[in-house]
Protein backbone atom coordinates (compact mmCIF):
# COMPACT_ATOMS: atom_id res chain seq x y z
CA UNK A 1 0.00 0.00 0.00
CA UNK A 2 2.74 2.21 0.67
CA UNK A 3 4.31 1.47 -2.15
CA UNK A 4 1.45 2.27 -4.14
CA UNK A 5 1.34 5.78 -2.40
CA UNK A 6 4.26 6.74 -3.07
CA UNK A 7 3.90 5.80 -6.63
CA UNK A 8 0.44 7.47 -6.99
CA UNK A 9 2.49 10.73 -5.38
CA UNK A 10 5.04 10.62 -7.51
CA UNK A 11 2.00 10.46 -10.16
CA UNK A 12 0.22 13.57 -9.02
CA UNK A 13 3.82 15.48 -8.51
CA UNK A 14 4.00 15.01 -12.34
CA UNK A 15 0.66 16.45 -13.44
CA UNK A 16 1.14 19.70 -10.59
CA UNK A 17 4.53 20.07 -12.92
CA UNK A 18 2.80 19.72 -15.79
CA UNK A 19 0.44 22.10 -14.50
CA UNK A 20 3.00 24.97 -13.32
CA UNK A 21 4.54 24.09 -16.97
CA UNK A 22 1.57 24.74 -19.31
CA UNK A 23 0.42 27.89 -16.57
CA UNK A 24 3.96 29.36 -17.01
CA UNK A 25 3.70 28.63 -20.48
CA UNK A 26 0.40 30.57 -21.20
CA UNK A 27 1.41 33.31 -19.00
CA UNK A 28 4.42 33.76 -21.22
CA UNK A 29 2.52 33.22 -24.05
CA UNK A 30 -0.09 35.61 -23.25
CA UNK A 31 2.64 38.49 -21.60
CA UNK A 32 4.26 38.11 -25.47
CA UNK A 33 0.67 38.77 -27.08
CA UNK A 34 0.09 41.87 -24.50
CA UNK A 35 3.35 43.56 -24.42
CA UNK A 36 5.43 42.30 -27.86
CA UNK A 37 5.82 44.40 -30.60
CA UNK A 38 4.11 45.04 -33.68
CA UNK A 39 4.52 46.69 -36.89
CA UNK A 40 4.84 50.27 -36.36
CA UNK A 41 2.67 51.49 -39.66
CA UNK A 42 4.25 55.11 -41.30
CA UNK A 43 2.17 58.10 -40.72
CA UNK A 44 2.85 61.57 -41.58
CA UNK A 45 0.81 63.87 -39.11
CA UNK A 46 0.81 67.09 -37.88
CA UNK A 47 -1.29 68.87 -35.60
CA UNK A 48 -2.98 71.68 -36.98
CA UNK A 49 -1.78 74.99 -36.49
CA UNK A 50 -4.80 78.06 -37.06
CA UNK A 51 -6.21 79.90 -34.09
CA UNK A 52 -8.81 77.44 -33.47
CA UNK A 53 -7.65 74.39 -33.80
CA UNK A 54 -7.53 73.45 -29.98
CA UNK A 55 -10.85 74.42 -29.28
CA UNK A 56 -12.09 71.85 -31.75
CA UNK A 57 -9.72 69.89 -30.63
CA UNK A 58 -10.86 69.69 -27.07
CA UNK A 59 -14.88 69.22 -28.26
CA UNK A 60 -13.49 65.94 -29.89
CA UNK A 61 -11.50 64.84 -27.00
CA UNK A 62 -14.91 65.47 -25.25
CA UNK A 63 -17.32 63.90 -27.09
CA UNK A 64 -15.08 61.15 -28.31
CA UNK A 65 -14.55 59.99 -24.60
CA UNK A 66 -10.79 60.52 -23.94
CA UNK A 67 -12.17 62.32 -20.54
CA UNK A 68 -14.14 59.61 -20.12
CA UNK A 69 -10.98 57.12 -19.60
CA UNK A 70 -8.39 59.46 -18.92
CA UNK A 71 -9.87 61.87 -16.50
CA UNK A 72 -11.34 65.52 -17.06
CA UNK A 73 -7.40 67.02 -16.78
CA UNK A 74 -6.29 64.14 -18.96
CA UNK A 75 -3.63 63.16 -16.05
CA UNK A 76 -5.37 59.66 -16.35
CA UNK A 77 -6.74 57.29 -14.03
CA UNK A 78 -7.58 53.48 -13.15
CA UNK A 79 -10.62 53.67 -15.11
CA UNK A 80 -12.05 49.79 -14.38
CA UNK A 81 -11.26 46.61 -12.62
CA UNK A 82 -12.72 43.66 -13.03
CA UNK A 83 -11.41 40.94 -11.01
CA UNK A 84 -9.39 37.98 -12.32
CA UNK A 85 -9.92 39.88 -15.80
CA UNK A 86 -7.93 43.12 -15.50
CA UNK A 87 -7.23 46.17 -13.78
CA UNK A 88 -6.63 49.06 -16.29
CA UNK A 89 -4.89 52.13 -16.07
CA UNK A 90 -5.33 55.10 -18.79
CA UNK A 91 -1.77 56.47 -19.20
CA UNK A 92 -1.00 60.24 -18.13
CA UNK A 93 -1.50 61.91 -21.83
CA UNK A 94 -0.07 65.29 -20.00
CA UNK A 95 3.89 63.61 -19.94
CA UNK A 96 2.62 61.03 -22.91
CA UNK A 97 2.26 63.75 -25.40
CA UNK A 98 5.53 65.87 -24.31
CA UNK A 99 7.00 62.93 -25.39
CA UNK A 100 5.91 61.64 -28.59
CA UNK A 101 5.95 63.17 -31.89
CA UNK A 102 2.69 64.07 -33.77
CA UNK A 103 3.04 61.19 -35.91
CA UNK A 104 3.37 58.77 -32.83
CA UNK A 105 0.34 60.20 -31.70
CA UNK A 106 -1.74 59.80 -34.64
CA UNK A 107 -0.55 55.73 -34.12
CA UNK A 108 -1.92 55.62 -30.86
CA UNK A 109 -5.04 57.37 -31.80
CA UNK A 110 -5.96 55.93 -34.91
CA UNK A 111 -3.33 52.87 -35.59
CA UNK A 112 -3.42 51.49 -32.06
CA UNK A 113 0.45 51.05 -31.99
CA UNK A 114 2.59 52.58 -29.08
CA UNK A 115 5.41 55.02 -29.56
CA UNK A 116 7.46 51.91 -28.50
CA UNK A 117 5.88 49.74 -30.95
CA UNK A 118 3.31 47.67 -28.70
CA UNK A 119 -0.32 47.12 -29.52
CA UNK A 120 -2.74 48.88 -27.00
CA UNK A 121 -5.57 46.80 -25.96
CA UNK A 122 -8.31 49.02 -24.69
CA UNK A 123 -7.83 52.66 -26.08
CA UNK A 124 -10.76 52.42 -28.40
CA UNK A 125 -8.45 53.27 -31.61
CA UNK A 126 -10.54 50.80 -33.99
CA UNK A 127 -13.33 53.59 -33.37
CA UNK A 128 -11.01 56.46 -33.69
CA UNK A 129 -9.42 54.74 -36.79
CA UNK A 130 -12.66 56.68 -38.52
CA UNK A 131 -11.65 60.11 -37.61
CA UNK A 132 -10.21 62.34 -40.27
CA UNK A 133 -6.96 63.59 -40.87
CA UNK A 134 -8.09 66.83 -40.12
CA UNK A 135 -9.90 65.88 -37.41
CA UNK A 136 -6.74 64.30 -35.64
CA UNK A 137 -4.26 67.24 -36.83
CA UNK A 138 -7.15 69.22 -34.49
CA UNK A 139 -6.93 66.69 -31.58
CA UNK A 140 -3.13 66.62 -31.48
CA UNK A 141 -3.22 70.63 -31.92
CA UNK A 142 -5.42 70.23 -28.48
CA UNK A 143 -3.26 67.89 -26.66
CA UNK A 144 -0.25 70.01 -27.77
CA UNK A 145 -2.05 72.49 -24.93
CA UNK A 146 -1.48 70.56 -21.85
CA UNK A 147 0.96 71.40 -19.30
CA UNK A 148 2.40 68.10 -17.91
CA UNK A 149 1.34 67.72 -14.65
CA UNK A 150 0.81 64.59 -12.06
CA UNK A 151 2.10 61.43 -11.73
CA UNK A 152 2.38 58.67 -13.96
CA UNK A 153 -0.29 55.96 -14.08
CA UNK A 154 0.62 52.51 -13.01
CA UNK A 155 0.79 49.72 -16.78
CA UNK A 156 -2.63 47.76 -16.82
CA UNK A 157 -2.42 44.32 -15.18
CA UNK A 158 -3.49 41.75 -16.55
CA UNK A 159 -5.55 38.62 -14.57
CA UNK A 160 -5.89 34.87 -15.32
CA UNK A 161 -9.17 35.09 -16.84
CA UNK A 162 -8.31 37.77 -18.90
CA UNK A 163 -4.90 35.79 -19.92
CA UNK A 164 -6.91 32.93 -20.98
CA UNK A 165 -8.88 35.65 -23.04
CA UNK A 166 -6.20 37.05 -25.31
CA UNK A 167 -4.76 33.34 -25.42
CA UNK A 168 -8.40 32.17 -27.06
CA UNK A 169 -8.99 35.34 -29.48
CA UNK A 170 -11.59 36.93 -27.17
CA UNK A 171 -9.85 39.66 -26.24
CA UNK A 172 -7.99 40.81 -29.23
CA UNK A 173 -5.64 43.97 -29.46
CA UNK A 174 -6.51 47.28 -31.53
CA UNK A 175 -4.07 46.19 -34.48
CA UNK A 176 -5.55 43.14 -34.49
CA UNK A 177 -9.22 44.72 -34.54
CA UNK A 178 -8.15 46.95 -37.20
CA UNK A 179 -5.95 44.82 -39.81
CA UNK A 180 -9.06 42.51 -39.68
CA UNK A 181 -11.33 45.34 -40.64
CA UNK A 182 -14.08 44.32 -37.72
CA UNK A 183 -14.29 48.36 -37.56
CA UNK A 184 -16.45 48.74 -40.39
CA UNK A 185 -17.77 52.19 -41.22
CA UNK A 186 -21.30 53.19 -39.71
CA UNK A 187 -23.56 52.60 -42.61
CA UNK A 188 -24.05 55.24 -45.16
CA UNK A 189 -28.32 55.78 -45.39
CA UNK A 190 -27.62 58.79 -47.75
CA UNK A 191 -26.19 62.44 -47.85
CA UNK A 192 -29.02 63.41 -46.08
CA UNK A 193 -27.98 62.03 -42.80
CA UNK A 194 -24.85 62.32 -42.97
CA UNK A 195 -24.10 64.66 -40.26
CA UNK A 196 -26.02 62.49 -37.83
CA UNK A 197 -23.59 59.60 -38.87
CA UNK A 198 -20.57 61.64 -38.48
CA UNK A 199 -21.79 62.47 -35.00
CA UNK A 200 -23.08 58.48 -34.39
CA UNK A 201 -19.00 57.65 -34.56
CA UNK A 202 -18.81 59.06 -30.81
CA UNK A 203 -21.34 56.10 -30.40
CA UNK A 204 -19.49 53.27 -31.33
CA UNK A 205 -17.05 52.42 -28.53
CA UNK A 206 -20.03 51.15 -26.56
CA UNK A 207 -22.13 50.22 -28.91
CA UNK A 208 -20.26 48.54 -31.38
CA UNK A 209 -19.15 49.16 -35.15
CA UNK A 210 -22.57 48.71 -36.11
CA UNK A 211 -24.25 50.08 -33.19
CA UNK A 212 -26.14 46.46 -32.25
CA UNK A 213 -24.95 47.00 -28.85
CA UNK A 214 -22.48 44.35 -27.07
CA UNK A 215 -23.32 41.10 -24.64
CA UNK A 216 -19.68 41.47 -23.23
CA UNK A 217 -19.14 43.67 -20.28
CA UNK A 218 -20.96 46.67 -21.26
CA UNK A 219 -24.29 44.77 -22.18
CA UNK A 220 -25.03 48.08 -24.53
CA UNK A 221 -28.91 47.68 -26.33
CA UNK A 222 -28.98 47.76 -30.04
CA UNK A 223 -29.17 51.43 -30.67
CA UNK A 224 -32.93 51.11 -32.36
CA UNK A 225 -34.15 51.76 -29.49
CA UNK A 226 -33.61 55.44 -29.99
CA UNK A 227 -36.44 55.43 -32.62
CA UNK A 228 -38.84 54.98 -29.37
CA UNK A 229 -37.52 58.72 -28.49
CA UNK A 230 -38.97 61.71 -29.52
CA UNK A 231 -36.44 64.64 -30.31
CA UNK A 232 -36.63 66.61 -27.17
CA UNK A 233 -37.09 63.36 -24.66
CA UNK A 234 -33.53 62.30 -26.64
CA UNK A 235 -31.87 65.89 -26.15
CA UNK A 236 -32.41 65.54 -22.36
CA UNK A 237 -31.03 62.23 -22.42
CA UNK A 238 -27.67 63.20 -24.02
CA UNK A 239 -27.40 66.29 -22.03
CA UNK A 240 -28.31 65.25 -18.71
CA UNK A 241 -28.38 61.68 -18.93
CA UNK A 242 -31.76 61.24 -17.43
CA UNK A 243 -33.89 58.95 -19.99
CA UNK A 244 -37.57 59.08 -21.14
CA UNK A 245 -39.47 58.16 -17.63
CA UNK A 246 -36.95 60.41 -15.38
CA UNK A 247 -34.84 57.32 -15.42
CA UNK A 248 -30.86 57.03 -14.96
CA UNK A 249 -29.60 54.12 -17.46
CA UNK A 250 -26.14 53.58 -16.25
CA UNK A 251 -23.17 54.33 -17.94
CA UNK A 252 -25.33 55.97 -20.69
CA UNK A 253 -26.43 58.87 -17.97
CA UNK A 254 -22.55 59.30 -17.02
CA UNK A 255 -21.32 59.18 -20.46
CA UNK A 256 -24.26 62.10 -21.19
CA UNK A 257 -23.47 64.21 -18.64
CA UNK A 258 -19.49 63.96 -19.62
CA UNK A 259 -19.12 63.55 -23.25
CA UNK A 260 -22.36 64.96 -24.85
CA UNK A 261 -23.12 68.24 -23.41
CA UNK A 262 -20.72 69.27 -25.96
CA UNK A 263 -22.66 68.37 -29.09
CA UNK A 264 -24.56 71.76 -30.58
CA UNK A 265 -28.58 71.03 -30.76
CA UNK A 266 -28.19 70.67 -34.38
CA UNK A 267 -25.79 67.56 -34.12
CA UNK A 268 -28.00 65.91 -31.77
CA UNK A 269 -31.03 66.49 -34.28
CA UNK A 270 -28.75 64.79 -36.62
CA UNK A 271 -27.97 62.19 -34.80
CA UNK A 272 -31.50 61.43 -34.14
CA UNK A 273 -32.29 61.63 -37.29
CA UNK A 274 -29.70 59.17 -38.35
CA UNK A 275 -30.75 56.38 -35.36
CA UNK A 276 -34.45 56.78 -36.48
CA UNK A 277 -33.67 56.18 -40.37
CA UNK A 278 -31.16 53.60 -39.42
CA UNK A 279 -33.88 51.54 -37.05
CA UNK A 280 -36.44 51.97 -39.98
CA UNK A 281 -33.64 50.20 -42.75
CA UNK A 282 -33.14 47.17 -39.84
CA UNK A 283 -36.91 46.98 -39.54
CA UNK A 284 -37.25 46.93 -43.15
CA UNK A 285 -34.71 44.18 -43.96
CA UNK A 286 -36.27 42.34 -41.46
CA UNK A 287 -39.30 42.27 -42.86
CA UNK A 288 -38.07 41.50 -46.43
CA UNK A 289 -35.97 38.59 -44.93
CA UNK A 290 -37.35 35.29 -45.76
CA UNK A 291 -38.92 32.97 -43.23
CA UNK A 292 -36.92 30.04 -42.11
CA UNK A 293 -38.58 26.53 -43.93
CA UNK A 294 -39.78 24.66 -40.87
Amino acid sequence: MNRMLKWAGYGLAGVAATAVVVAGGAMAASQVMFRGPVVKPAVRMAAATDAQAAARGYRIATVHGCVDCHGGNLQGRMFDDIPHVARLYAPNLTLAVAKQSDADLDRAIRHGVRADGRPLWVMPSSTFAHLTDGETADLIAYLRTLRPAGAPQPQSQLGPVGRIGILIGQFKSEPTIIRAHENPALPDLGPQYAKGRDVARACVECHGPALKGGDGVLKTPDLTVAAAYDLPDFERLLRTGVAAGGREVGLMSASSRIRFGALTSDEITALHEYLKARAASVVAAAETKPLPKS
